[in-house]
Parts: C-alpha cells; sequence; structure tokens
C-alpha cells in the first residue's frame, strides 16, 4: 500500500482524481467532503505504489460496495457533523487512533463537533508510521494494557486523595464553571464538586479496569483505557483548578489546559499501546520466518 496519493505516478494520479470528481458530483455538498475524504484514505490503502489508471479504474469500481460496508456517514447540523448513536469504546479506539486517517479533526463518537485524531497526529509527528499495524490494538499484549490502566488509576487515586486530605480545608462553596476568560462563571458546593469530580474519574477507570480484568482485548480494551485516561485527566485538572480559582480571577489558560488534559494522556497511551502492538506484530513475524 501507499502512505499517500502522492506517491502514484501522474497516470494513475490522473485516474484517480477524475474518479473522485465523478463521485463528488454524485453526492450532496454538505457530505461531499468528508466522502471524498474517505475515499482518499481507502484508495491510500488499497494501492500500491506501481498502480496504474486500470489498478485505479478496478479499484473504484468497488466503492459502492466499501459505501455500504464502511461506518455510517454523519449528521449535520450547521455544517458540523453529529452522531447521537450509542458510543462503545471500539468506536473511541477507532475515531481516537486511525493512523491511515490523514485529517486531524474528526467527527466525534458521540454528540455534535470533531475529535482529534490522535493517530493522524503521531504520524505527523513521526511517531508511528501510517501502516505500523495490521488491525490497531489486535496484537497489543495483555501486559501492556494492564500497564496502561495504571495512568488513569493513578490520577484517580490523585482525585479522591485531594478531596479527602485537603477537602475538609476548603469552603463551602467551590468554582463550577469557567467562562471563556477563565473567570469564575457560577459556584457549586462542596460535596456535589468532591461527587462530580470523583465520579468522572473512577467511574470509567473502573470500567477500563473490569474490561482489562476480564481478558479484554484489542479495539475495545484500548478505547475504555483511552476513555478513562482522558476522564481521570479532566477530573484532576477540574479538582486543581477549583482549589486555585477561589479568589475567581481570570485563568485564561483553564480551557486550553482542560482540552489537553483530555488529549495528551489519553494519546500518550494510545501510543504506547499501538506500539506495543507493532512490536508484538514484528515478534510473531520473525519468529513465524524462522
Amino acid at each position: 500500500m501507499i502512505s499517500s496519493l502522492d506517491e502514484l505516478n501522474a497516470e494513475a494520479r490522473a485516474a484517480l482524481d477524475a474518479c473522485l470528481e465523478r463521485v463528488g458530483h454524485g453526492v450532496e455538498a454538505g457530505f461531499r467532503e468528508e466522502v471524498l475524504d474517505d475515499l482518499r484514505v481507502y484508495f491510500t490503502d488499497h494501492l500500491e505504489p506501481g498502480a496504474t489508471p486500470a489498478d485505479v479504474t478496478a479499484l473504484a469500481a468497488t466503492v459502492g460496495e466499501v459505501a455500504e460496508s464502511d461506518e455510517p456517514s454523519h449528521t449535520r447540523f450547521a455544517g458540523v457533523p453529529i452522531d447521537l448513536t450509542p458510543p462503545t469504546a471500539e468506536r473511541v479506539a477507532h475515531t481516537w487512533w486511525n493512523p491511515r486517517d490523514e485529517r486531524i479533526f474528526v467527527p466525534r463518537v458521540f454528540g455534535l463537533g470533531w475529535a482529534v485524531n490522535i493517530g493522524a497526529v503521531a504520524v505527523k509527528l513521526g511517531l508511528i508510521e501510517p501502516d505500523a499495524e495490521d488491525e490497531p490494538f489486535e496484537s497489543t499484549p495483555v501486559t501492556a494494557l494492564r500497564r496502561g490502566l495504571v495512568v488513569p488509576a493513578l490520577l484517580s487515586v490523585a482525585v479522591v486523595a485531594h478531596y479527602a486530605l485537603r477537602g475538609p480545608g476548603l469552603p463551602d462553596r467551590l468554582p463550577n464553571q469557567a467562562d471563556l476568560a477563565g473567570r469564575v462563571g457560577s459556584w457549586t458546593s462542596k460535596p456535589v464538586a468532591a461527587v462530580t469530580d470523583i465520579a468522572v474519574a473512577v467511574v470509567p477507570t473502573a470500567w477500563a479496569a473490569v474490561t482489562v480484568g476480564r481478558g479484554g482485548t484489542g479495539a475495545r480494551a484500548a478505547g475504555s483505557l483511552a476513555t478513562a485516561t482522558g476522564a481521570a485527566a479532566v477530573a484532576a485538572g477540574l479538582t486543581l483548578w477549583r482549589a486555585a480559582a477561589l479568589d475567581g480571577r481570570s485563568r485564561p489558560w483553564f480551557g486550553p489546559a482542560l482540552a489537553g488534559l483530555l488529549w495528551l494522556p489519553s494519546g500518550a497511551v494510545l501510543l504506547a499501546l499501538a506500539r506495543a502492538g507493532r512490536a508484538a506484530e514484528q515478534r510473531r513475524d520473525l519468529g513465524g520466518a524462522r
């Protein structure tokens, strides 16, 4: 396979562009660019560097089959993708980690807007190759999954410890929401804040622990770990912000910091799991060659 359509020769690329143009004319404008992006990824995954125009034409004939079997297209509201189907751990893993898709921003697993394709970011940073794994996380060892569980577990323990040790000295009212400038927008009671932060951290972590503990593997386990890590990191950030923002002063860094806490720890866990899976595949391939 190729890692970019730019690897095709001029004749094959011209045939592909003509195919994409034909398909684009038959797609509603609101969905056209998303469909074409998906098709570019599909052709990238299935064409070889020496592909001919005939190869492109033959592959294009399967586009209808791909459209029927591919993930359902997203409904859009004012041009923004929206998906209200129940989220699953597998969908989280495939959405947040898809190194073969060049798009960094992809439709969210649930709700309105976009999510970050951490796999594409890792490829652009040179941390992993687009085709590093045959199927992401399918070869990730159970030991790596268990190590990944340590991250959300430690963050959850930190949140619980904060309220257990520092909680008695905190005021009865704690910051609850911040506006775009990072100023406290509303307040809530200390018990409500404590229960909220602990639940956001502990519940997804417990779910991931059960998934991995019962022998869950592949995208299901990776997705549960990524979700738990993001939730626990956000809960830890909220916990620290509540204690730091008691003076009500503006903290413009709060929003970007919270977004970073959602994606960076989760991305680190997914990258580690992907690399572990790649290493396992390499060991398997070398073992089979002997």
